[in-house]
Protein backbone atom coordinates (compact mmCIF):
# COMPACT_ATOMS: atom_id res chain seq x y z
CA UNK A 1 0.00 0.00 0.00
CA UNK A 2 1.29 3.45 -0.89
CA UNK A 3 1.89 5.94 1.90
CA UNK A 4 -0.86 8.21 0.57
CA UNK A 5 -3.35 5.33 0.62
CA UNK A 6 -2.37 4.44 4.19
CA UNK A 7 -2.88 8.03 5.33
CA UNK A 8 -6.31 8.12 3.66
CA UNK A 9 -7.31 4.84 5.31
CA UNK A 10 -6.27 6.05 8.77
CA UNK A 11 -8.08 9.34 8.21
CA UNK A 12 -11.25 7.58 7.11
CA UNK A 13 -11.15 5.35 10.18
CA UNK A 14 -10.69 8.36 12.47
CA UNK A 15 -13.57 10.22 10.86
CA UNK A 16 -15.94 7.23 11.12
CA UNK A 17 -18.90 7.94 13.43
CA UNK A 18 -18.47 6.46 16.91
CA UNK A 19 -21.44 5.47 19.07
CA UNK A 20 -21.25 7.28 22.45
CA UNK A 21 -20.42 4.94 25.30
CA UNK A 22 -23.57 6.10 27.13
CA UNK A 23 -25.70 4.78 24.28
CA UNK A 24 -23.71 1.55 24.11
CA UNK A 25 -24.26 0.97 27.83
CA UNK A 26 -27.96 1.83 27.58
CA UNK A 27 -28.43 -0.64 24.73
CA UNK A 28 -26.50 -3.27 26.68
CA UNK A 29 -28.63 -2.71 29.75
CA UNK A 30 -31.89 -2.91 27.81
CA UNK A 31 -30.73 -5.97 25.88
CA UNK A 32 -29.51 -7.74 28.99
CA UNK A 33 -32.75 -6.93 30.79
CA UNK A 34 -34.79 -8.31 27.87
CA UNK A 35 -32.91 -11.60 27.93
CA UNK A 36 -33.22 -11.79 31.72
CA UNK A 37 -36.98 -11.18 31.40
CA UNK A 38 -37.26 -14.08 28.95
CA UNK A 39 -35.32 -16.33 31.34
CA UNK A 40 -37.63 -15.22 34.14
CA UNK A 41 -40.81 -15.90 32.17
CA UNK A 42 -39.58 -19.34 31.11
CA UNK A 43 -38.20 -20.54 34.45
CA UNK A 44 -39.85 -18.58 37.26
CA UNK A 45 -43.57 -18.07 37.85
CA UNK A 46 -45.18 -14.81 38.85
CA UNK A 47 -46.43 -14.73 42.42
CA UNK A 48 -49.98 -16.17 42.57
CA UNK A 49 -51.48 -12.89 43.79
CA UNK A 50 -49.53 -10.68 41.37
CA UNK A 51 -52.60 -8.85 40.01
CA UNK A 52 -53.87 -8.07 43.50
CA UNK A 53 -50.43 -7.14 44.87
CA UNK A 54 -49.40 -4.89 41.96
CA UNK A 55 -51.31 -1.75 43.03
CA UNK A 56 -50.35 -2.03 46.71
CA UNK A 57 -47.85 0.35 48.26
CA UNK A 58 -45.68 -2.42 49.71
CA UNK A 59 -45.25 -4.12 46.35
CA UNK A 60 -44.63 -0.87 44.48
CA UNK A 61 -42.04 0.06 47.10
CA UNK A 62 -40.00 -2.98 46.04
CA UNK A 63 -39.95 -1.75 42.44
CA UNK A 64 -39.18 1.80 43.61
CA UNK A 65 -36.12 0.50 45.45
CA UNK A 66 -34.82 -1.83 42.73
CA UNK A 67 -35.43 0.59 39.85
CA UNK A 68 -33.78 3.40 41.81
CA UNK A 69 -30.74 1.14 42.06
CA UNK A 70 -30.81 0.49 38.31
CA UNK A 71 -31.12 4.15 37.32
CA UNK A 72 -28.51 5.52 39.71
CA UNK A 73 -26.00 2.74 39.04
CA UNK A 74 -26.34 3.15 35.28
CA UNK A 75 -25.77 6.90 35.62
CA UNK A 76 -22.56 6.24 37.53
CA UNK A 77 -21.26 3.42 35.33
CA UNK A 78 -21.56 5.67 32.27
CA UNK A 79 -19.10 8.03 33.95
CA UNK A 80 -16.82 5.20 35.04
CA UNK A 81 -16.62 3.90 31.46
CA UNK A 82 -14.50 6.90 30.50
CA UNK A 83 -10.75 7.30 31.20
CA UNK A 84 -11.21 10.19 33.59
CA UNK A 85 -11.95 10.87 37.23
CA UNK A 86 -15.58 10.82 38.28
CA UNK A 87 -16.91 13.76 40.33
CA UNK A 88 -17.81 12.88 43.89
CA UNK A 89 -21.25 14.36 43.30
CA UNK A 90 -21.91 11.70 40.66
CA UNK A 91 -20.66 8.88 42.91
CA UNK A 92 -23.06 10.11 45.60
CA UNK A 93 -25.90 8.89 43.40
CA UNK A 94 -25.06 5.43 44.73
CA UNK A 95 -26.41 6.34 48.17
CA UNK A 96 -29.90 7.16 46.85
CA UNK A 97 -31.08 3.52 46.81
CA UNK A 98 -29.76 2.85 50.35
CA UNK A 99 -31.61 5.96 51.52
CA UNK A 100 -34.81 4.66 49.94
CA UNK A 101 -34.24 1.37 51.78
CA UNK A 102 -33.61 3.13 55.10
CA UNK A 103 -36.81 5.14 54.67
CA UNK A 104 -38.78 1.94 54.02
CA UNK A 105 -37.27 0.27 57.08
CA UNK A 106 -38.15 3.26 59.24
CA UNK A 107 -41.78 3.16 58.11
CA UNK A 108 -41.89 -0.59 58.71
CA UNK A 109 -40.54 -0.30 62.24
CA UNK A 110 -43.05 2.43 63.04
CA UNK A 111 -46.08 0.57 61.67
CA UNK A 112 -45.38 -3.09 62.44
CA UNK A 113 -45.40 -4.42 66.03
CA UNK A 114 -41.95 -5.35 67.33
CA UNK A 115 -42.95 -9.00 67.74
CA UNK A 116 -43.26 -9.28 63.96
CA UNK A 117 -39.94 -7.70 63.04
CA UNK A 118 -37.80 -10.84 63.08
CA UNK A 119 -40.36 -13.16 61.41
CA UNK A 120 -40.93 -10.52 58.74
CA UNK A 121 -37.21 -10.16 58.14
CA UNK A 122 -36.71 -13.92 57.86
CA UNK A 123 -39.61 -14.19 55.40
CA UNK A 124 -40.27 -17.21 53.19
CA UNK A 125 -38.05 -16.65 50.18
CA UNK A 126 -34.55 -16.02 51.53
CA UNK A 127 -32.92 -18.80 49.50
CA UNK A 128 -34.72 -17.59 46.39
CA UNK A 129 -33.13 -14.15 46.80
CA UNK A 130 -29.65 -15.59 47.09
CA UNK A 131 -30.08 -17.86 44.06
CA UNK A 132 -32.45 -16.12 41.68
CA UNK A 133 -31.26 -12.53 41.91
CA UNK A 134 -27.74 -13.53 40.78
CA UNK A 135 -29.21 -15.82 38.11
CA UNK A 136 -31.40 -13.08 36.66
CA UNK A 137 -28.51 -10.61 36.89
CA UNK A 138 -26.06 -12.75 34.93
CA UNK A 139 -27.04 -11.69 31.41
CA UNK A 140 -27.36 -7.96 32.20
CA UNK A 141 -23.94 -8.10 33.88
CA UNK A 142 -22.37 -9.84 30.87
CA UNK A 143 -23.93 -7.31 28.50
CA UNK A 144 -22.71 -4.35 30.58
CA UNK A 145 -19.19 -5.79 30.72
CA UNK A 146 -19.14 -6.16 26.93
CA UNK A 147 -20.26 -2.54 26.65
CA UNK A 148 -17.64 -1.35 29.15
CA UNK A 149 -14.96 -3.00 27.04
CA UNK A 150 -15.87 -0.46 24.36
CA UNK A 151 -14.89 2.28 26.80
CA UNK A 152 -11.77 2.81 28.87
CA UNK A 153 -12.55 2.61 32.60
CA UNK A 154 -9.90 4.33 34.70
CA UNK A 155 -11.04 2.33 37.75
CA UNK A 156 -12.00 -1.12 36.43
CA UNK A 157 -12.80 -2.66 39.81
CA UNK A 158 -15.20 0.15 40.68
CA UNK A 159 -16.69 0.12 37.18
CA UNK A 160 -17.25 -3.63 37.44
CA UNK A 161 -18.79 -3.33 40.87
CA UNK A 162 -21.20 -0.59 39.85
CA UNK A 163 -22.10 -2.54 36.71
CA UNK A 164 -22.87 -5.39 39.10
CA UNK A 165 -25.18 -3.12 41.09
CA UNK A 166 -27.04 -2.10 37.92
CA UNK A 167 -27.35 -5.70 36.76
CA UNK A 168 -28.49 -6.82 40.20
CA UNK A 169 -31.10 -4.06 40.23
CA UNK A 170 -32.49 -5.48 36.99
CA UNK A 171 -32.44 -9.01 38.39
CA UNK A 172 -34.07 -7.91 41.66
CA UNK A 173 -36.81 -6.02 39.81
CA UNK A 174 -37.74 -9.19 37.95
CA UNK A 175 -37.42 -11.35 41.05
CA UNK A 176 -39.71 -9.01 42.99
CA UNK A 177 -42.62 -10.09 40.78
CA UNK A 178 -42.14 -13.66 42.03
CA UNK A 179 -41.22 -13.00 45.67
CA UNK A 180 -44.11 -13.04 48.15
CA UNK A 181 -42.17 -11.11 50.80
CA UNK A 182 -42.85 -7.39 50.49
CA UNK A 183 -41.29 -6.13 53.71
CA UNK A 184 -38.43 -3.60 53.61
CA UNK A 185 -36.92 -5.58 56.50
CA UNK A 186 -36.83 -8.67 54.31
CA UNK A 187 -35.30 -6.69 51.47
CA UNK A 188 -32.66 -5.25 53.80
CA UNK A 189 -31.62 -8.74 54.84
CA UNK A 190 -31.91 -10.84 51.69
CA UNK A 191 -32.23 -8.65 48.61
CA UNK A 192 -29.18 -6.74 49.79
CA UNK A 193 -27.21 -9.98 50.11
CA UNK A 194 -28.18 -11.12 46.62
CA UNK A 195 -27.40 -7.72 45.14
CA UNK A 196 -24.13 -7.48 47.06
CA UNK A 197 -23.03 -10.86 45.71
CA UNK A 198 -23.48 -9.69 42.11
CA UNK A 199 -21.70 -6.40 42.82
CA UNK A 200 -18.80 -8.31 44.39
CA UNK A 201 -18.53 -10.54 41.32
CA UNK A 202 -18.47 -7.45 39.11
CA UNK A 203 -15.75 -5.84 41.22
CA UNK A 204 -13.61 -8.99 41.09
CA UNK A 205 -14.01 -9.41 37.34
CA UNK A 206 -13.48 -5.72 36.58
CA UNK A 207 -9.68 -5.63 36.85
CA UNK A 208 -9.45 -8.84 34.81
CA UNK A 209 -11.84 -7.97 31.99
CA UNK A 210 -11.89 -4.18 31.84
CA UNK A 211 -8.21 -3.29 32.07
CA UNK A 212 -6.90 -1.46 29.03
Amino acid sequence: MKTEDLIKAISADTDAPCTPISRVLLMAGVGGAAVAAIVFLVLIPLRPDFAAALPTGRFLYKWLLTLTLVVTSMAVVVQLARPQSVPTSRLLLLIVAPLVLIAGIAVELLTVPADYWMPTMRGRNAIGCLLLIPLLSAMPLAALFLALQEGAPARPALAGGVAGLAAAGIGATLYATHCMDDSPLFMAAWYVLGIGLVAAIGAILGPRLLRW
